[in-house]
C-alpha cells in the first residue's frame, strides 16, 4: 500500500513537472462576470497556440482557472489559493484595477510573474515589480481622443464622464491635467457613475447644462458603455463621445442591443494593429488572421463583443511565454529584467509595445489610435481610424 502511495506520487509530481502550470484569475461570477466569458475564451486559444509552438520552456501549458466572484477580498485568496497549492509559474487577469491591485502584493511577495488588463496609473513597477498590463493607462487612451476634439473637431468645451473605478479615478486626474498643461483648457464639468449603473442620465444632464460640446467617457465595463450611449440617445444630445478603449471593444455586442443611431459621432480608441484605413488590403494583419481563428472556434462570438474583445486577454498568455522563454526562466526578476530589455522584440497582434523599469504598460503609445464607427467592423474584423487621409 505504502509503494503504491509513493508511486502515485511520484508519478503526479513527474507529471506536474512535464507541465507549466500558467493561473488565470477572472471574474467568471458576480457583477463583473460579462468578461469572465470572453477572457476565459481567449486565453484558451492563446494556450493552443502557445503549446502548438513548443510551449513554455519546453513543457506543455497547463491552464489553471480561478473565479475572483467580482470581489477584490476573494480574488486574493484565490491568487494565493493558485501560487501555492497549484504552483503556477505565472498568473495572467484580472480585469479591473480593483481586484489587481491586491493581487498584486501577492505576486509581489512570490516573485511570480503576472499580466492583467489593469489599467490604474498607480501601478507602477515599484507597486508591482513582476506585475505587465495589456491596457494602456486611461490617461494614454484618452489623449488621442483629446487631441483630436481639440485639434481636428475645434472643440474646446468639454467634460469628462467615468465610473468611479480606480483606473477611471487616476485617469481623469491625468487627463485634467493634460487639457490644462497642453490644450489651455479647464473641463467644464466632472461626472461619475458606479459600475453597472442603471441610468447615467443624471449625470449627462448636468454636463449639458455646463456647456459641454463633447464628452471625454472612460468606463471598464462594455455594459456602462452601452448605458451612457443609451441615455445620451434617451435625451437627445448629439455631442461628440469619445470614449475610452472599451467603447470599440464592446461596440459589436452593443450596438445589436441599442441599434446605430446611437452611435452617430461617437469616436473611441483602439489599438492601431486592430485597425485600417480603406486602402489597407483585407486579411492579410496579424489581428485580422486571429479574427478568423476566433471565428471558427468560440461560438457566439458577437455575443461577447467579437474578437475585439478578446484581445487583450488573447495576448497575455502570449506575453508570458515570450518573456519566460526569452529569460530562460520563470524567476519572477529575470523575466521582469528580459521584457523590460526586450518587450519591443515581442511581436502582439495589437502593435508595438514597450516596457522599461519605469512603465510595465506593454503597449506602446504609438499603438493607440482613434477610430470611427466601431462598430462597423470591416469584414477583417479591423476598424476605420479616424485619421486617414490627414
Amino acid at each position: 500500500m505504502v509503494a503504491a502511495a509513493a508511486l502515485a506520487l511520484s508519478a503526479g509530481t513527474a507529471l506536474a513537472e512535464e507541465t507549466f502550470k500558467l493561473g488565470g484569475i477572472m471574474s467568471v461570477t458576480g457583477g463583473g462576470a460579462s468578461i469572465g466569458r470572453s477572457s476565459t475564451e481567449a486565453w484558451k486559444l492563446a494556450v493552443e497556440a502557445i503549446n502548438a509552438n513548443g510551449g513554455i520552456l519546453g513543457k506543455k501549458v497547463e491552464f489553471v482557472l480561478a473565479d475572483t466572484m467580482t470581489d477584490p477580498t476573494h480574488g486574493v485568496s484565490e491568487a494565493r489559493r493558485l501560487i501555492e497549492n497549484e504552483k503556477v509559474g505565472a498568473m495572467v487577469g484580472p480585469a479591473t484595477s480593483q481586484e489587481t491591485i491586491p493581487i498584486v502584493a501577492v505576486t509581489k511577495d512570490a516573485k511570480v510573474m503576472q499580466v492583467s488588463t489593469a489599467a490604474s496609473s498607480t501601478l507602477t513597477p515599484e507597486v508591482g515589480p513582476y506585475h505587465f498590463s495589456t491596457s494602456v493607462t486611461a490617461a494614454n487612451q484618452m489623449i488621442p481622443n483629446i487631441d483630436y476634439a481639440v485639434d481636428k473637431l475645434g472643440i474646446t468645451k468639454i467634460a469628462i464622464l467615468s465610473d468611479n473605478g480606480g483606473m477611471s479615478k487616476a485617469g481623469v486626474a491625468d487627463i485634467t491635467a493634460y487639457l490644462k498643461d497642453k490644450k489651455g483648457l479647464e473641463p467644464v464639468g466632472v461626472q461619475e457613475f458606479p459600475f453597472r449603473t442603471e441610468d447615467m442620465t443624471p449625470q449627462l444632464l448636468s454636463l449639458r447644462s455646463a456647456g459641454a460640446e463633447a464628452i471625454l467617457f472612460i468606463a471598464s465595463l462594455g455594459d456602462d458603455s452601452r448605458k451612457a450611449l443609451e441615455n445620451k440617445l434617451d435625451i437627445g444630445w448629439d455631442v461628440p463621445l469619445l470614449a475610452n478603449q472599451t467603447m470599440t471593444n464592446y461596440a459589436v455586442g452593443n450596438v445589436a442591443v441599442i441599434g446605430e443611431e446611437a452611435f452617430a459621432n461617437v469616436y473611441s480608441t483602439q489599438f492601431v494593429g486592430m485597425t485600417y484605413c480603406p486602402s489597407d488590403a483585407v486579411g492579410s494583419s496579424p489581428f485580422a488572421k486571429f479574427v478568423a481563428t476566433a471565428r471558427e472556434k468560440v461560438a457566439d462570438l458577437d455575443k461577447m463583443g467579437g474578437a475585439a474583445a478578446l484581445t487583450p486577454y488573447y495576448i497575455q498568455p502570449l506575453i508570458v511565454a515570450a518573456a519566460i522563454n526569452g529569460a530562460g526562466s520563470a524567476e519572477g526578476d529575470k523575466v521582469k529584467a528580459w521584457l523590460e530589455g526586450n518587450a519591443d522584440k515581442v511581436e502582439l497582434i495589437i502593435g508595438p509595445v514597450a516596457a522599461s523599469d519605469t512603465n510595465h504598460f506593454l503597449p506602446a503609445p504609438s499603438a493607440i489610435k482613434v477610430v470611427k464607427n466601431a462598430y462597423k467592423v470591416r469584414e477583417d474584423g479591423l476598424v476605420e481610424r479616424a485619421d486617414c487621409g490627414s
